[in-house]
């Protein structure tokens, strides 16, 4: 049985309309709704970037991907973005071979995605 992964809120000095979590643990068919449900119940309506901080997901399969895309398009929805922070070199790799490196911000740590998401985004 694999291990939930667990979304953690993130203490960061952002603007209000960004919300930082980081994920723990393995992304899977198990658990891939209830991280879908979290972070819809994370999200408040002033909320237009979203940091998934990926430096402690162990593992990602293709249900992950699937959710970690359904993510991006309630964003986008919301007219805003998804940034993904620090990913392991296996899942890294895997966006690259799988083209998903396009459809998100990429960053290699949480303190370079922070400063992407205030270079590219002002309050509203």
């Amino acid at each position: 049985m694999t291990a939930a992964v667990v979304l953690t809120p993130v203490s960061a000095p952002v603007a209000d309309h960004v919300l930082v979590v980081a994920l723990d643990g393995a992304l899977d068919y198990t658990n891939a709704e209830l991280l879908r449900r979290d972070v819809e119940a994370a999200l408040g309506a002033e909320h237009r970037q979203l940091v998934l901080d990926l430096s402690d997901l162990g593992f990602c399969d293709s249900t992950g991907i699937r959710i970690l895309l359904s993510i991006r398009k309630l964003m986008q929805e919301r007219d805003g973005a998804v940034t993904l922070a620090g990913p392991n070199a296996r899942l890294a790799r895997i966006f690259r071979l799988t083209g998903l490196i396009n459809a998100f911000t990429v960053a290699p740590s949480l303190a370079e995605a922070l400063d992407a998401v205030g270079a590219r985004s002002t309050p509203r």
